[in-house]
């Protein structure tokens, strides 16, 4: 069962805190989340998956679709915390260029720096 919640950090970024397995069956429940955040109008929607298990292809095709829509609305996108099992999926499937990824750690120095 996949866990999505979203938390509105200071400096206009939004952070989906995604854990669980991102399967087909879950798109729906993700997507309402993008929308709910994409209307603030954030700088930067960034996807927690410092917990996420797994990540199925029609999941992956919901992730493109969201940097499409991001890129669209000039607001900056990524994912981060992505477990080894996880990024070997993206890198697999040749997406690691595609996506903005990064670790927990760089993620926190990079935008969450006086939080």
């Amino acid at each position: 069962m996949l866990q999505c919640t979203v938390e509105e950090s200071s400096n206009n970024i939004m952070i989906v805190h995604v854990s669980g397995e991102f399967r087909i069956e879950m798109i729906g429940r993700v997507e309402e989340v993008w929308n709910r955040a994409i209307e603030k109008k954030p700088r930067l929607i960034a996807f927690d998956c410092v917990h996420m298990d797994y990540i199925d292809s029609s999941a992956i095709g919901t992730l493109v679709k969201f940097v499409n829509s991001a890129t669209n609305k000039k607001i900056e996108f990524m994912l981060f915390g992505l477990n080894r099992e996880v990024y070997k999926i993206f890198e697999n499937a040749r997406l690691t260029r595609f996506f903005g990824l990064l670790t927990e750690e760089e993620f926190k120095s990079k935008y969450l720096k006086g939080n």
